[in-house]
């Protein structure tokens, strides 16, 4: 049967609706959580039921018997439907099916995949009960996804693990969380949880403690000496090379190790982690985590060469020469910006950028010293530089900010956290003129802000207020206002180009315009988030491989499903959710403030197995299921 084009989602009949159009695929029609929305009038509608139904039947968990068996009851109805051995009453019965289904069903899988049918149903009755046209040929592609997971850089299976540690199958949780990151308990500490953001019980409650969930399955399993079980990779022979050991870099050679390639990670520093090792303090990541994860990817077989840095001890050319059959670059962002402002370019003593402090502290080299420190921005280096002074033994750290604490970058967990050790916080005020006496900081001059129109990044921008200069005095300056790479040694390299703002030029294949170096992370992004850079590694990995192997590289499947679901938007933050609220999160124990600022011990304690399992309870596995026919 034939339809006209027509669009129903989220109960809104869409007037004007246009195919969506991912890479060389067009979309002739979708079904899924959210309704209908058909592009062609050559689709048959009950031949897209019916790859819709299968596909719900398919992901369908089974653990309560109106999903489980329900599910695969509606797919044999339409199968009979579409062969014409059902009779038009018993169209009325499947449909009462699928509501059965939708009202009784334990988790959202089976709350929110019938609707879309029932409303087929409503709508099509007649047309369904046609006699079938076979002679049309559709391919059909289901994708099964979360808002958490949408949300997620890396697209981990956030639902599936969390079920695992709510049924005590912490291995399990952990293999899942490990089929896409190798670094669980780094990210399980440090992420700044975008996941969370989408966690369908912020409409009712709080969202699910994704990250300290992770950091629960990573430390169990570093606890009961538990490795992922990977398959055995049939080795290749032939040597990758990849620039820079931070989260990039070694999430790249950790897949590209195991599809079976000999990998040499060239690393600048003397210690692995990149800005997780050197940019991240010691109570938040401790070491002994990182090096206990990347020495997981040690064992795979990946060979990491430590004080080697591009431009400096080898060029591209010199890799190639030795033959590396394809280059990762993934140097990070280690340098930093300038404020801009007047006296930061006379050399006072007790001034230094936020990343140098943080790298010399976190590496036992020298910083510093003095009883008032002042950090200037409002981003995470920031903060974490100012709960650092504490812990170098400052008396009394501040923070300018020439925002309000409404608008900071920084997670906000880590305020909370720095305003409970004693950090001082000044809001709307702007850095105007670094002052100096006898070769050294004497303070800073600022400027009271107010906030006018909202700038590019949407935010209110500061103003500065008429006649408001103020002086802060400071034995010691850090400045935190923003990150770059430095690619002087990629300049004469033909095919590797830089953007204006001083980023590497991809395509979607994380492949530079020279054949065969790749890039990903920071110095791709610019300074980003930890698990995003994580992404790019996995993909870049993968997308090596495939050049390798075929000769060409161009974008997998997966990368345009993602790009498909993130235009039908899973998480809707106006939903009206009919399920009744009221279940705090489990709180997570931390270090008393006063104590934990005068060392490194690490601040938050994770979750007992007893608190991982209640909070895993809380989770309303929001799984969705869509099916798309491609032109």
């Amino acid at each position: 049967m034939d339809t006209r084009p027509y669009s129903f989602w989220n109960n809104t009949v869409l007037s004007e609706d246009a195919p969506f159009r991912i890479g060389r695929r067009e979309t002739a029609a979708v079904m899924g959580w959210g309704g209908i929305r058909v592009f062609d009038q050559d689709v048959d509608l009950l031949s897209l039921c019916i790859a819709y139904a299968r596909a719900f039947a398919g992901y369908s968990c089974g653990q309560c018997m109106p999903c489980g068996l329900g599910s695969k009851k509606l797919a044999e109805g339409f199968v009979r439907l579409q062969a014409g051995t059902m009779a038009p009453a018993e169209l009325a019965r499947l449909r009462d099916l699928a509501d059965t289904i939708a009202k009784s069903s334990l988790c959202q899988i089976g709350q929110t995949t019938p609707h879309a049918l029932i409303h087929v149903i409503d709508t099509f009755a007649e047309q369904l009960l046609q006699p079938a046209d076979s002679s049309r040929a559709a391919t059909y592609t289901s994708i099964l996804t979360a808002p958490c997971m949408q949300a997620c850089p890396i697209h981990l299976d956030i639902p599936r693990y969390v079920e695992e540690v709510k049924m005590n199958r912490f291995s399990k949780a952990f293999d899942v969380i490990c089929s896409r990151l190798p670094l669980p308990g780094v990210v399980g500490r440090v992420c700044t949880r975008p996941c969370e953001s989408n966690c369908r019980r912020t409409l009712i409650d709080e969202p699910i403690q994704i990250k300290h969930l992770k950091r629960f399955v990573a430390d169990h399993a570093r606890e009961h000496d538990y490795t992922p079980r990977y398959p055995t990779a049939v080795e290749k022979g032939i040597p990758i090379a990849v620039i820079g050991a931070g989260p990039a870099g070694l999430t790249c050679a950790h897949f590209l190790a195991l599809q079976g390639y000999p990998v040499t990670i060239f690393e600048s520093l003397s210690e692995p982690g990149g800005m997780a090792a050197v940019g991240i303090p010691d109570y938040r990541l401790p070491r002994e985590i990182l090096r206990g994860e990347v020495a997981q990817i040690e064992k795979l077989g990946v060979n990491i060469e430590y004080n080697k840095t591009l431009g400096i001890d080898f060029a591209i050319e010199d890799l190639e020469r030795e033959g590396f059959k394809a280059i990762f670059l993934a140097m990070g962002c280690h340098c930093h910006k300038k404020l801009g402002i007047e006296g930061e370019d006379k050399n006072f003593e007790g001034f230094i950028p936020g990343i140098f402090f943080l790298r010399f502290a976190n590496m036992g080299e020298e910083t510093p010293k003095g009883k008032k420190l002042v950090v200037i921005g409002g981003g995470n280096v920031a903060v974490d530089s100012a709960r650092m002074g504490f812990r170098l033994g400052f008396e009394e750290v501040h923070v300018v900010y020439r925002r309000t604490r409404a608008e900071m970058p920084a997670d906000h967990v880590e305020v909370r956290d720095a305003m409970a050790e004693g950090v001082q916080f000044h809001f709307l005020t702007a850095p105007n003129r670094i002052v100096g006496e006898s070769g050294r900081v004497k303070g800073l001059e600022c400027l009271r802000m107010k906030l006018g129109e909202p700038d590019a990044s949407g935010r209110k921008r500061p103003i500065p207020v008429p006649d408001s200069a103020f002086f802060i005095n400071a034995d010691v300056l850090v400045p935190t206002v923003g990150q770059e790479s430095d690619f002087g040694c990629l300049t004469s390299l033909p095919g590797v180009n830089i953007t204006k703002k001083g980023t590497v030029i991809i395509d979607e294949t994380f492949m530079t315009h020279k054949p065969g170096v790749f890039a990903g992370g920071d110095c791709v992004s610019g300074p980003d988030m930890l698990i995003r850079a994580c992404a790019h590694g996995r993909l870049s990995g993968m997308h090596m491989h495939h050049f390798l192997t075929a000769g060409q590289s161009e974008p997998f499947e997966e990368q345009l499903d993602e790009k498909f679901i993130a235009q039908l938007k899973p998480f809707d933050p106006k939903e009206k959710l009919q399920i009744p609220g009221g279940t705090p999160r489990m709180p997570v124990q931390h270090e008393d403030a006063e104590l934990r600022k005068h060392d490194f011990r690490e601040v938050d304690k994770g979750f007992t197995p007893d608190e991982a399992r209640k909070e895993a309870g809380r989770c309303l596995r929001c799984y969705r299921v869509v099916v798309a026919e491609y032109r």
